[in-house]
């Protein structure tokens, strides 16, 4: 049965000739099964009743052997051995052997086929009968004295018959063929059945599967106008910040600038020094804050990707993490030409790649890691390899994991993970959109 299912489940089968075979497979092996079984049966039924007939056969003509033996006249017997191969089709051939092994009858009946390759035997007795005479004075002179033991039969010759098998297998194969074709037919039956009923399971279960498939669909499509909707939003916030909150504040920082300067020429000395101190602080506050504006708008919307594309931003950000992280050597591999990438696609890898270059900094303690981009065909491969502790069962299913598996998923791409205690991969396969389209 193991090895069937891979034939049943083959993937150019359609799934109701899966449903019917799955069903209709094993009862087909059951019915084989009863077949053989009822076969091997009768084959036995036939051996254990020759057996039999031919044992009783070989002792009822021994037993009326017995005065032809002893006379030297065989005709009578031969007549009534005739008749009893006559009778028995089964009968193959009788044979009569005196005492010494030497043939005397045989005859061989009409029965068609070859006979067994045993033959059953039965000792021809002579019935002994014993006279005791005894003398006037009371010895015995014929017979056994003392009372000893004295035969009562003597082995004078010996019948053999053999039979054949074929008319009784013959018989037998005749209701095996009506067996055969019972079974054929209740088969046939259930198989006509069986294919009505997968009908409407199989109408039902693709009416199911479509749904899934559009509720699949309809899941990626969400996904993907969910992340376009953050990134946009993304890119609005770190606009406004890039135009408005930068702007104030290098105005303040101007102004702090200008009431520096203003504070030179006040009197007195004391209080000219103080404002000029408050306003270098805040010039210093103001830079800050202007910094930190900077690295929220490339968190927000890494400007690197749409100056250098995905290829650049990639190798700046993998260049930076290695400049951030003494104790980690990290590496980029870039194969292929990335200029043409879709900026919807562009922006998912460089977030996958951010947050895999996150979790190695949070969790792996690795010692190297390595990011590849690769372009093969209509596919954008991303890998990311760390040499760290590997991923526990905690960690497998983590926020970052989940988040890379719901933007992989969201453009219908493969996303796989594995983790041997040695370090970690991530394996990733994102679709390129076609350019005609």
């Amino acid at each position: 049965m193991r090895a069937l299912v891979p034939v049943l489940l083959r993937r150019h089968w359609s799934t109701r000739t899966r449903l019917l075979a799955i069903t209709l497979a094993p009862l087909v092996a059951l019915c084989l099964a009863l077949l053989w079984l009822s076969y091997a049966s009768r084959q036995d039924e036939v051996r254990a009743d020759l057996a039999e007939r031919g044992t009783l056969l070989a002792r009822v003509l021994a037993d009326s052997s017995e005065y032809a033996v002893i006379s030297g006249q065989y005709d009578e017997l031969r007549r009534s051995m005739r008749g009893v191969l006559q009778s028995d089709t089964a009968i193959r051939e009788i044979a009569l052997f005196d005492a010494r092994r030497r043939e005397l009858v045989r005859l061989r009946g009409r029965a068609a086929g070859g006979p067994e390759g045993r033959y059953y035997e039965a000792p021809v007795l002579k019935r002994l009968v014993w006279l005791n005479m005894r003398a006037p004075d009371g010895s015995i002179v014929f017979g056994a004295a003392n009372g000893a033991a004295r035969p009562r039969f003597e082995t004078v010759g010996y019948l053999q018959v053999r039979m054949t098998p074929d008319a009784m297998l013959a018989r037998q194969a005749t209701r095996f063929r009506l067996e055969l074709l019972a079974a054929t037919a209740g088969l046939l039956l259930c198989g006509a059945l069986a294919y009505r009923l997968s009908e409407g399971f199989d109408t039902s279960l693709q009416a199911s599967l479509r749904a899934l498939r559009e509720a699949d669909a309809g899941k990626r499509l969400l996904l993907r106008r969910l992340n376009t909707a953050v990134e946009q939003e993304r890119q609005s916030i770190a606009l406004e910040i890039h135009d408005e909150l930068n702007a104030s504040l290098i105005a303040v920082r101007l102004e702090s600038q200008r009431i520096a300067a203003l504070a030179a020429q006040a009197a007195p000395a004391e209080v000219a020094q103080e404002i000029a101190r408050r306003a270098t602080t805040v010039t210093q506050l103001a830079l800050g804050l202007y910094g930190n504006g900077r690295a929220l708008v490339r968190r927000l919307r890494p400007e690197v990707l749409d100056m250098l594309g995905l290829q650049g931003a990639v190798e700046e950000m993998v260049r930076q993490v290695d400049d951030s992280q003494p104790d980690c050597r990290f590496t980029c591999r870039v194969e292929g030409a990335m200029s043409d990438v879709e900026p919807e696609l562009a922006i998912s890898a460089y977030r996958i790649v951010q947050e895999a270059l996150s979790n190695i900094i949070k969790h792996a303690g690795a010692r190297r890691a390595t990011v590849t981009l690769a372009r093969h065909g209509g596919d954008l491969s991303i890998e990311v390899r760390d040499d760290g502790v590997g991923l526990s069962a905690g960690r497998s299913d983590g926020i970052g994991i989940a988040g890379m598996r719901e933007r992989v998923h969201a453009v219908s791409g493969s996303f796989s993970i594995d983790s041997d205690g040695g370090g970690t991969r991530i394996a990733i396969r994102l679709p390129l959109a076609d350019p005609a389209t």
